[in-house]
């Protein structure tokens, strides 16, 4: 049972540590791996996209602008941003740098020492040689000057342009720090900022830059000129840093905030903003002296902020987030569809009904097959970690701190199933429309006989975390987790006994696809295969060092799996060989649910959900057929569209009032 529609939980227990770590070596040091132009994948949620957006610029208009960012990220826009298109990069890699002349003409800077430039709004981005490999974090052209360009990027590299960013050369700099932002008011003057405090002035051109230490030991991540001697620096630890005499003197100001900034912008010398982690902008009047703090609601973190005006602004950052303001950033509002929470697994009942599960109580909705996802309530904040349908009206979701949800709705409405229990819940797994099991922290397994209704302990004899759970029949399962658990019952789970493996790895999830052949995946590339039901366990070699998070099986030897780096493998031998499925995202992809041919998605991170375009094999599953209360429109109940899910309101572009009457 449930071989097609594979299942992992993302658990703050087992990975938060290492989930922050190598976001920040992504961040700042990884060149990414997958193109945007790769067709096989189409993102569902978020939308336009979900990969961080790291620089945000806009043309003089007002209206024309764009958006870049990780895994070649590039989105346009032609009306303030109340709609973006994806335009092609032509670098499979992360962008990091943004620069618009105008609604024509922009310069972006990437990993790998990437330069490319439009001339058209966008419609062709070239790859300019620039010389180096080193990553260019920042871009940016004297004012009023469109042929003087810099990059700065890591290990001190500068690089300079005098023919609008066709050919660039190297400078000199003398440090081997991490440049994160650079920033010019002419040809000659400019400022470039990075990692230990470093903070350059060169005032020729950057034939020379000068070193001023002994400021501050916190990351500087961002510089803004205020005017031609007047200029504003940020950084970590809302670190604020003010020069007034072109940059020879430096003095360090109060934020009023601890929160790391990351990006600042003035459009006069009044007018300023800043912004960073936890959802923080400030923004000033009087030219930066003092700064007041405005927060975000749900608190996202924000890379990159952009002013055409005083009072008209936009903000981007992580999971695609892009927000605009009206009021000079005091309050904010989304450009982007869909939420960010992150997702711990999908679960389709066919091609076109399906439900996500994640952060926050999160629980998604689709009945076209993920082209538009809606919100159901769950009445919980507890993460929900696993979710399974057992026919078109019985659901069972489960969760953090005993969190058993049950709908016969189809997942309209949901309630809570009293449990003595608190430990979390990771996995559900039914086998027919009455058995079912449950799987969580400490060894706990739950059983059911009555369709979830009232569940019962069963004892395992471990402690280890059970990550999830396989039933081939009501008579045989199998749980993996913590420490290479394998955990085998042949009687419905009276009784369980460990199936030695000698392992160390963490188990994240097990999928059959026959009651013989079954596949379990986990920590540092694990593959097992099992032919005998789960009594024994081969090693498979993926080629991958990092977690996998899920696996679904389509045949007894077409097998799915997913992980970090949003890693899509794919076998068709039985794992004995594996071919990578270009993504276009690198964030965790958690779960994977596969139904055949192009019948495939994966979620993940920041609320991540993309669905195959492209069949990986001709398989095909076939879809049973459906009551007359899922065939066609959704359900009655539609109060779920409009609650408020507590994310960030939606934008909606101002209403054009006809003409007065001649």
């Amino acid at each position: 049972m449930n071989s097609i529609c594979s299942k992992v939980k993302f658990s703050p227990h087992s990975r938060s540590h290492y989930a922050i770590l190598l976001f920040v070596v992504l961040l700042f040091l990884t060149v990414g791996t997958h193109a945007q132009q790769l067709p096989a994948w189409q993102w569902q949620n978020p939308l336009p996209q979900g990969n961080a957006l790291n620089s945000i610029r806009f043309a003089e208009d007002k209206t024309h602008g764009w958006a870049i960012g990780s895994d070649g990220s590039i989105l346009h826009t032609r009306n303030g941003g109340f709609s973006w298109e994806a335009q092609i990069s032509p670098a499979a890699t992360t962008l990091y740098g943004l620069y618009a002349h105008d609604r024509a003409h922009a310069v972006i800077s990437g990993a790998g020492g990437v330069i490319l430039t439009t001339t058209n709004g966008g419609n062709k981005w070239v790859r300019r040689t620039t010389g180096t490999k080193d990553h260019l974090f920042a871009v940016t052209f004297a004012a009023q000057d469109p042929l003087h360009g810099w990059a700065a990027g890591t290990f001190g590299s500068i690089i300079a342009t005098t023919d609008g960013g066709l050919t660039w050369k190297t400078q000199k700099t003398k440090t081997k720090a991490h440049l994160f932002a650079i920033a010019f008011i002419d040809a000659k003057t400019g400022i470039a900022v990075g990692s230990r405090g470093t903070l350059l002035v060169t005032r020729d051109g950057g034939a020379d830059w000068k070193a001023h230490s002994g400021l501050t030991n916190a990351v500087l991540t961002g510089v803004s000129f205020v005017s031609a001697k007047r200029a504003i620096v940020i950084g970590y630890q809302g670190t604020i840093l003010q020069t007034d005499d072109g940059g020879s003197n430096w003095q360090a100001l109060n934020s009023l905030v601890n929160t790391d900034l990351f990006s600042v912008f003035f459009t006069d010398e009044k007018h300023g903003w800043a912004a960073g982690d936890s959802g923080v902008v400030l923004s000033t009047a009087d030219g930066g002296t003092i700064w007041l703090p405005v927060n975000v609601r749900t608190n996202p973190k924000l890379n990159t902020l952009y002013f055409a005006d005083e009072t008209l602004g936009w903000a981007a950052g992580d999971d695609g987030l892009v927000l605009r303001t009206d009021d000079g950033g005091f309050s904010w509002r989304r450009l982007t569809e869909g939420g960010r929470d992150d997702l711990s697994q999908l679960f389709f009942l066919d091609n076109s009904h399906g439900w996500a599960v994640g952060a926050r109580g999160k629980i998604l909705f689709t009945s076209s097959g993920g082209k538009n996802w809606t919100v159901r309530p769950s009445g919980t904040l507890n993460r929900l970690n696993s979710i399974q349908f057992i026919d078109q009206k019985t659901g069972i979701t489960v969760g953090d701190r005993g969190t058993i949800l049950r709908s016969v709705t189809g997942g309209v409405t949901w309630t809570t199933v009293p449990l003595e229990a608190r430990e979390d819940l990771f996995s559900v797994d039914f086998v027919t429309a009455e058995l079912g099991w449950i799987v969580g922290a400490r060894g706990i397994i739950l059983h059911t006989a009555d369709s979830g209704e009232t569940w019962h302990i069963q004892q395992a004899n471990t402690m280890s975390w059970l990550e999830d759970v396989s039933f081939t029949d009501p008579q045989h399962g199998i749980a993996v987790g913590s420490s290479g658990t394998i955990l085998q019952t042949q009687d419905g789970g009276e009784t369980w006994k460990r199936v030695d493996k000698n392992l160390k790895e963490w188990l994240y999830a097990v999928a059959f696809a026959d009651p013989q052949r079954g596949y379990a995946v986990g920590a540092r590339g694990i593959i097992l295969r099992t032919d005998d039901g789960g009594a024994s366990w081969k090693d498979l070699e993926s080629g991958l060092n990092g977690n996998l998070f899920a696996v679904a099986a389509g045949a007894r030897d077409e097998v799915i799996v997913t992980g970090d780096q949003g890693r899509v493998i794919y076998s068709k031998d039985g794992g004995e060989n594996w071919e990578i499925q270009p993504s276009i995202t690198s964030v965790p992809l958690y779960s994977v649910a596969y139904r055949g041919g192009s019948n495939i998605w994966v979620a993940g991170r920041g609320g991540a959900i993309l669905r195959r375009t492209e069949p990986v094999a001709t398989v095909k599953i076939p879809t049973p057929r459906l009551p007359p209360g899922l065939r066609g429109g959704p359900p009655k109940l539609q109060q779920a569209q409009t609650i408020d899910d507590g994310d960030i309101p939606r934008a909606v572009p101002p209403n054009k009032k006809p003409p007065p009457p001649q």
